[in-house]
């Protein structure tokens, strides 16, 4: 296959462009190193925002007046006209007005602990929210940790398929020049343009990768996706061992998730205390005044006047005795919904401990990957640089020299894949025992 030199052109210009507006010098960018990004995520994110607004609502939601424990208090008035035409026993006609204020009052004194247990209730009702909240957050942080390293990942492979396209172009020249000396192949040449148009073929499509992953970092951030960030941390392999018993403890005590089914559990008990309080007779206060003033005309004599005013003050005492069973059913369902959760609880605990074996044994696994992978890296550069030599010294031909090209770049883009593999562990380790806050908290560093 003959490939034109404008075409050879057209990919190295692209691929400088790539290299400006990517791995090039930032012009008009802000650092962003990995903590700020964090504490830009914290401040900004929109999930977090929606989330704090849930909170405060339930925090709204927990007084004393949502659960019932003051009276309401209603005022009103009425206007009344009525005209009252008689004609036996004998004929008259009667017009009557009258505007009548009222305020009154009820007041549940007693019903059976409800208020109480409805206190209770909504106070765990915001303990979910704050609970559900830190699910976003720790979720977010993860996520904004991730899209960080992922951006790092991004950045160092299209610096190796730069490095990689560059001496593919070196390679391309190299065999030009034996080409017109005569002292190499068409075959040869037409070899090192392959693999350098495919080389920047790769390094065009991992510049939008790169380009991609630094809008999703923005978008985690609550930035605009035109905003340009120069990204100051490095990208580094985490290390770091755990104790398998340490993290079973600790996911017992700080999983987030766990602690929102328990605070579910408390509020079904609550749902069975409160079918209990049925059982339980009702006792209350309606009390109010009303004034009346009203004017009263009977044919063509005079007006006469009415303003009585009235004070009432009553209780009432309700004591259910029967309603076919309901109290009864309602107290039966709850309990089974209190062991039904118990169960839901016991399987949530089991499978978090499943979840989090597996993730310890695959952290350990990836450790392992990434050392064999640094090896071999080491490996394939030294094969590719003997490689380099014999080809140019005529021992191999350009197939068996684009084959230890290409294992030095996969053995590369590996070792990278490894270090963000592993750092995708470590975060998610770190959230389902419920110290990613404290392992990542932007105010340590400053």
């Amino acid at each position: 296959m003959v490939i034109s030199k404008k075409y050879v052109y057209f990919c190295t210009l692209i691929a400088v462009f790539i290299w400006i507006g990517g791995s090039g010098p930032a012009l008009g960018q802000e650092p962003l190193s990995f903590f700020n990004a964090i504490s830009k995520t914290l401040e900004n994110n929109y999930q977090i925002r929606i989330a704090q607004k849930d909170l405060e609502i339930a925090a709204n939601n927990n007084t004393a007046g949502a659960a019932g424990m003051w009276p309401s208090i209603t005022l009103s008035a009425a206007q009344n006209n009525r005209w009252t035409d008689q004609t036996k026993p004998q004929s008259s006609t009667t017009l009557y007005n009258d505007i009548s204020p009222s305020v009154n009052l009820n007041w549940m004194l007693f019903g059976g602990f409800s208020v109480q247990i409805n206190r209770s209730r909504l106070a765990e009702l915001e303990n979910l929210s704050e609970g559900m909240m830190s699910v976003v957050v720790e979720n977010t942080l993860q996520a904004i940790i991730l899209a960080y390293q992922k951006t790092l990942l991004e950045k160092e492979r299209l610096q190796i398929t730069r490095e990689v396209m560059n001496l593919s172009l070196d390679q391309f020249r190299y065999a030009k020049t034996q080409k017109n000396t005569g002292n190499g192949t068409t075959f040869d040449l037409q070899q090192a343009k392959t693999a350098y148009l495919e080389d920047s073929s790769n390094y065009i499509l991992q510049g939008i990768n790169f380009r991609n992953a630094k809008r999703n970092l923005n978008l985690i951030m609550g930035e605009s996706h035109t905003k340009q960030y120069t990204l100051t941390d490095s990208f580094q392999p985490i290390d770091e061992s755990f104790n398998l018993e340490e993290l079973y403890n600790r996911l017992e005590a700080s999983n987030q998730t766990l602690t929102n089914q328990y605070i579910n559990q408390k509020l079904i008990k609550y749902d069975l205390q409160q079918s209990k309080s049925n059982l339980y007779p009702t006792f209350s206060l309606n009390a109010g005044s009303s004034y009346t003033y009203g004017t009263r005309k009977v044919d063509d004599l005079p007006n006469t006047n009415s303003d009585p005013l009235v004070v009432y003050g009553n209780f009432t005492l309700n004591f259910n005795l029967f309603n076919g069973g309901q109290v009864k059913r309602s107290i039966q369902n709850a309990k089974i919904s209190l062991e039904q959760s118990k169960l839901e609880t016991r399987e949530m605990e089991n499978e978090l401990k499943m979840q989090l074996v597996s993730l310890y044994d695959l952290y350990n696994v990836r450790k392992q990957l990434y050392n064999v992978a640094l090896e071999n890296e080491k490996v394939t550069q030294l094969n590719y640089e003997l490689a380099k030599d014999r080809y140019r010294l005529g021992t191999i031909n350009s197939i068996n020299f684009r084959q230890v090209q290409l294992s030095f770049l996969n053995a590369s883009l590996s070792k990278l894949q490894t270090i963000y593999d592993l750092m995708d562990s470590y975060t998610e380790i770190m959230r389902m025992t419920g110290n990613i806050l404290t392992e990542f908290d932007p105010q340590k560093q400053q």
